[in-house]
């Protein structure tokens, strides 16, 4: 697994389940490709470039690395909520049947208890932005330590 490329994070909530983007929800679960949310902030959305990869943290969780598969932002008039999307294959999600809640928490994967909670895409080294992230990851490699740590745990788990 590379991710050389991951300099996203967003925090998926949604009060009405527990987990999001569950592979049985895929539209397309073979290829695992989905449309990854936003809550009506297409200047958000529309951040990260094709190619880029993004880690999804759900109650307090790393459950998927995507990938962004191009640069449109798409917008289904038809939702007041959440109508803001983009198009995403998942690089690394837990094996099937997995205890999504066994996932290792947020503290071991990002070395911080808190991380962004409103839904958007955070580039995860800037400073201004994620600053206990970068502060922590200062003197341990910077972001492609964090990237090296995130793989041999997500690889430890598959």
């Amino acid at each position: 697994m590379d991710l050389s490329q991951l300099k996203w994070l967003k925090n998926v909530h949604n009060k009405d389940v527990d987990w999001v983007y569950k592979l049985n929800e895929m539209p397309i679960p073979e290829a695992r490709v989905f449309l990854l949310h936003w809550q009506n902030d297409k200047i958000n959305a529309q951040k990260a470039l094709e190619g880029d990869l993004m880690v999804l943290v759900q109650s307090a969780r790393a459950t998927h690395v995507v990938e962004l598969l191009n640069n449109v932002v798409y917008i289904d008039p038809n939702k007041k909520e959440w109508g803001i999307y983009r198009l995403v294959q998942t690089v690394w999600m837990p094996p099937e049947g997995m205890d999504w809640s066994k996932l290792p928490h947020q503290k071991e994967i990002f070395g911080i208890d808190a991380l962004a909670q409103d839904g958007d895409a955070h580039v995860l080294n800037r400073t201004d932005r994620m600053p206990n992230f970068n502060l922590y990851w200062n003197n341990l490699g910077g972001l492609q330590g964090f990237q090296k740590h995130l793989e041999k745990i997500l690889t430890q788990i598959s």
